[in-house]
């Protein structure tokens, strides 16, 4: 049986669109300026640890919070305002006819990527997940992926599809899986372990059927 592993932010759902939405809603909260809410937007979306984001938010706007109690607030949010992405629910579901095995794989906290597993409908979609608060392993770290397949009760041989160079490309190339990196215009040597280049999930779906019919 065939394995596709996928990322959850950026790839399944529309993580930037979401945290736009939410930095709008914090500007109103608190009298932000259009370029200060952007600002938060942009920290949102960075590869980084949301802990030390929310401090630098709260340290450089002078708001009256409390980092962490903001940083909880947005992940409760959050679920509410991701969707998923255009077409990735079809896709999923196209794999899943072709006797596939899905997984998501997700460095973050299990509170706020389950609710966005369940509230956009990817856990039916999807066979099984990983989260790497849960996993005690992150991206790119080749022990979450072997967890996931251990879970999904399916050898480690397969795809991992998502849009981070380093996280979901490198990461899944070194645990031996082909790879499908969700472009976004970035190259650099990183984008030598992409094993395919696609535009978005369904685009990487089709390509992957593809080429197993073709094996």
């Amino acid at each position: 049986m065939s394995l596709a592993l996928f990322d959850l932010d950026g790839t399944l759902v529309d993580q930037a669109r979401a945290a736009a939405l939410w930095s709008a809603e914090l500007g109103e909260q608190h009298s932000l300026s259009q370029d200060e809410i952007t600002s938060v937007a942009t920290a949102l979306a960075a590869r980084r640890s949301k802990g030390a984001v929310f401090h630098e938010i709260v340290d450089e706007l002078g708001l009256r919070e409390d980092p962490l109690r903001l940083w909880e607030a947005y992940r409760l949010r959050m679920p509410e305002l991701v969707i998923c992405a255009d077409g990735v629910l079809a896709a999923l579901s196209m794999l899943r006819t072709a006797g596939w095995t899905i997984g998501i794989v997700t460095n973050g906290e299990v509170d706020n990527q389950e609710g966005k597993i369940f509230r956009t409908g990817l856990s039916e979609a999807v066979d099984g997940w990983v989260i790497s608060a849960d996993a005690g392993a992150r991206k790119p770290d080749r022990a979450i992926f072997e967890l996931a397949a251990r879970r999904l009760g399916v050898p480690l041989q397969g795809w991992m599809i998502g849009d981070g160079l380093e996280s979901d490309i490198a990461g899944g190339a070194a645990a031996g899986l082909s790879t499908a990196w969700i472009s976004d215009g970035i190259d650099n040597d990183e984008t030598l372990l992409a094993t395919i280049i696609v535009a978005s999930v369904p685009d990487a779906v089709a390509r992957i059927l593809t080429t197993d019919a073709r094996a």
